[in-house]
C-alpha cells in the first residue's frame, strides 16, 4: 500500500450518472491485482469536505494507465465527475486482498448483481488474457442498468439476467441467478460473485456446486471507512473468526463466509 498522485487523462460519461476515470498511475497499474481497490480523496486540494476517502475497484489496467468506473451517488462520487483531465488525485493503494484463482483453470464463470460487476472487470480482463474462457452473467432489475458491454474484452461472453419484467437483450433472460445461475455451474472450473451477501448466502443455499471447498469465491460488497484497518468499522464475522473487509478482504472464500 502506497500514497500516488495519479493524473486523469479522461473522464468520460458513459451515460448518465456513470463514468469512466482514466488514470496515468504507472507504479499502481503495475501493483494492482484483480480485486484490490482503492481510496481515492474527493475534495479540493487543502479542503476537508467530504473528509474520507471514496474507495473504488480498479476497473481495468492498459500499461501505465488504470480505469475507476464509478456511479455518481453522493458528494464525493459527484465531486470526482467533475474533475478535468490533467487533474490530479490522491489515491491510497493497492488495498485489501484480491481474487485467488486456482492454478489449473481452464473456465471461469464471473456471476454478478447488478453494479457489483465492478469488483470482476479486472479479473475478467487478466483471465482472458491467460487465455481463460471467461464468461460473465450480470443481474440486474432493468436492461438500462445494465454493465456497458464494450467496456469487456472481446473474448468474455457476457449474459444479462432481468429479474423485472421485460426482455432485457438478445443475451438476456429472465428469472434471476436463483433460478438461471443452475445452467451455468455445471461447467466451470471456479465461480467469482460480485453480488450483495444476502444473496451470495441464498445462491450458498440453494446450488451444492457452490458449497465445495475452494470453488467459489464473492466480494462483500459495503461502503469502506478508511481502508487501513484502523476504524474496525468493516469487521466481518466468518468461519475463521472475525475478519476486516477492508483488509483480509474484499474477497473471501464462499463457504468460509457462508458458516459465519
Amino acid at each position: 500500500m502506497r500514497l500516488y498522485r495519479a493524473i486523469i487523462e479522461e473522464n468520460l460519461a458513459v451515460r448518465p450518472e456513470l463514468h469512466l476515470l482514466e488514470l496515468r498511475a504507472p507504479a499502481l497499474a503495475q501493483a494492482v491485482r484483480p480485486g484490490q481497490y482503492c481510496m481515492v480523496r474527493c475534495a479540493e486540494e487543502g479542503a476537508f469536505d467530504p473528509l474520507l476517502r471514496r474507495p473504488f475497484f480498479v476497473h481495468s489496467v492498459e500499461g501505465q494507465h488504470c480505469r475507476i468506473l464509478f456511479q455518481v451517488r453522493g458528494r464525493g462520487t459527484a465531486w470526482l465527475a467533475r474533475r478535468p483531465a490533467g487533474e490530479e488525485l490522491d489515491l491510497l493503494g493497492p488495498l485489501g486482498q484480491g481474487w485467488q484463482l486456482p492454478s489449473r483453470l481452464s473456465t471461469l464463470l464471473l456471476v454478478a448483481e447488478g453494479f457489483g460487476v465492478v469488483a470482476l472487470a479486472l479479473l475478467a480482463q487478466r483471465a482472458s488474457e491467460q487465455g481463460l474462457a471467461v464468461t460473465l452473467v450480470q443481474e440486474v432489475t432493468q436492461p438500462q442498468e445494465s454493465y456497458p458491454a464494450a467496456l469487456l474484452p472481446e473474448e468474455v461472453e457476457y449474459h444479462l439476467v432481468t429479474s423485472a419484467g421485460g426482455a432485457a437483450q438478445d443475451t438476456g433472460q429472465q428469472g434471476g441467478l436463483l433460478t438461471t445461475l443452475g445452467d451455468y455451474l455445471s461447467w466451470a472450473d471456479a465461480v467469482c460473485l460480485g453480488v450483495s451477501r444476502e444473496t451470495a448466502l441464498q445462491l450458498y443455499q440453494r446450488f451444492e456446486r457452490l458449497r465445495r471447498p475452494g470453488f467459489a469465491q464473492v466480494a462483500v460488497l459495503q461502503p469502506l471507512v478508511c481502508g487501513t484497518g484502523t476504524c474496525l468499522a468493516c469487521t466481518l464475522e466468518t468461519s475463521r473468526n472475525p475478519r476486516l473487509i477492508c483488509q483480509d478482504g474484499p474477497t473471501f472464500d464462499l463457504p468460509t463466509l457462508a458458516r459465519g
